[in-house]
């Protein structure tokens, strides 16, 4: 039950002792209930701005909290977070990707059922101030909540052994990017709706010189070390074949592959990703020679380029005069769509002085409306149930929006860049020729056994 505290009192040179107002009137217990507290808050994304609207406006409510926010490289982060744990100085709250909270886990601080921190109000003039102190046990979201109002991969991802371990501000998905302009010049009126029309329009735009150089990719597509999301894209049309790459802890994409055909649902997948890198095929238009496919597609030198939501601004940055549109991934069963999740997760570092306070901002910022604004600000689709009807309304976000309810986080182990890695050196292994007499089913049964054997040893 909430109690409220109202203490009236005179400050003839402005307002001192914690929060800057004085405490005179207050018991030990209120005064302790609203000494001040600082949080460090590191984030990856280029979300700051927005943060630190939430880290004010948190503020006016409890003024004794602040908040610092600050970006860390990616590439950075595991480097400093370790250290920074280490010399006992590291941060209260952090973003963690979804494929690193595994990895994070034994450093993260399991979501509390509820948390108490203490409203403050302050009125009047400088001369005459009344403040009104009201301690709150504010409940944390349950388990069935995350169930019901989150997208089905957020429950799956986030709670481990009953525990939760961090709340999203938003949710990507992967979406199929094209170049109008090359679309036009190759007389393809419309993207493609189909794989098959996908592949149509790949053998279209791609142009080849004399020298056998590409010109003109049609799609960045085939390899895996210059492509930006090479894992994502191959794990959707895993997916999308009816294989899960992990499940249950353990990793299944090469299951039955000892006594497959050629048929099998990974090989297929395999191939139809390695062909548009294959000289000898119809739709080759990529290979390990050329620059990162984020900068063939931002350079005008690919019609089509697998991404996320948070590309967009990337590339508009990049290439301004492109002119840019998005569709939904095209999918294989029309009836049974599904998709590949990209998103961070806001958590509690478990060596954290203030859990209540940080426990209790992650609350405030993951609100509807507060979730809102986020996704508005940095568009990017929202997890929540409840706003994905009126996202799919909004032309820009709508193509990633399309497939949110269906998306899946395909990794769930402790070392994502190793795991990706390993499914990258299959893509070029599987490019390579034969040698003489080698039983080629065999050999790349081999190679899927060999990836999937490692990925396993990450989880």
């Amino acid at each position: 039950m909430r109690k409220k505290y109202i203490y009236t009192f005179l400050a003839l040179f402005g307002i001192t002792s914690t929060l800057g107002f004085g405490c005179k009137g207050l018991s030990q217990q209120e005064q302790a209930s609203i000494q001040p507290v600082t949080l460090t808050y590191w984030t990856v994304y280029d979300d700051v701005p927005q943060l630190q609207k939430f880290a004010t406006a948190y503020k006016q409510i409890r003024p004794y909290v602040t908040i610092n926010i600050r970006q860390i490289r990616y590439e950075e982060f595991d480097t400093l977070f370790t250290n920074a744990l280490a010399d006992d100085i590291g941060p209260d709250i952090i973003s963690t990707h979804v494929t690193w909270l595994r990895k994070y886990e034994p450093r993260l601080d399991p979501m509390p059922a509820s948390v108490n921190v203490s409203d403050v109000q302050v009125t009047g003039s400088q001369f005459s101030q009344q403040v009104t102190v009201t301690p709150q046990t504010n409940p944390m979201p349950s388990v069935r909540g995350i169930e019901s109002n989150f997208v089905g991969t957020v429950a799956n991802d986030i709670i481990i052994r009953n525990q939760i371990y961090g709340l999203p501000l938003a949710l990507d998905t992967l979406a199929l990017y094209y170049n109008k302009k090359i679309l036009d010049q190759a007389g393809i009126p419309e993207p493609p709706h189909t794989w098959a029309d996908f592949i149509a329009d790949v053998i279209k735009i791609t142009r080849i010189n004399g020298a056998g150089d590409i010109v003109q990719s049609g799609v960045p597509l085939g390899t895996g070390n210059n492509i930006e999301h090479a894992g994502d894209i191959f794990a959707l049309l895993l997916l999308q074949n009816g294989v899960d790459v992990v499940n249950n802890g353990t990793v299944v994409f090469a299951g039955g592959i000892e006594r497959a055909t050629a048929n099998h649902p990974t090989l297929e997948a395999l191939r139809f990703f390695t062909d548009f890198a294959r000289p000898t095929k119809e739709v080759y238009s990529w290979n390990e020679k050329q620059t990162s496919a984020f900068t063939a597609f931002t350079q005008g030198r690919a019609g089509f380029f697998f991404g996320f939501a948070y590309d967009y601004p990337r590339i508009k940055s990049r290439a301004p005069q492109l002119d840019v549109n998005v569709i939904a991934v095209p999918q294989l069963n029309d009836n049974a769509p599904v998709n590949v999740a990209n998103y961070w997760i806001e958590s509690v570092v478990k060596k954290t002085k203030h859990r209540n306070e940080a426990w209790d901002f992650i609350r405030f910022m993951t609100t509807p409306d507060n979730i809102a604004a986020y996704t508005t600000a940095t568009k990017q689709p929202s997890p929540l149930r409840s706003q994905v009807a009126t996202q799919q309304q909004d032309p820009e976000l709508a193509p990633f929006v399309t497939g949110i309810l269906t998306a899946k986080n395909w990794y769930t182990g402790k070392d994502i860049d190793r795991a990706s890695q390993a499914i990258a050196d299959l893509m070029k292994q599987y490019l390579l020729p034969y040698a003489d007499g080698q039983n080629a089913l065999k050999r790349d049964a081999q190679l899927v056994v060999n990836a999937a054997t490692i990925v396993q040893q990450t989880l």
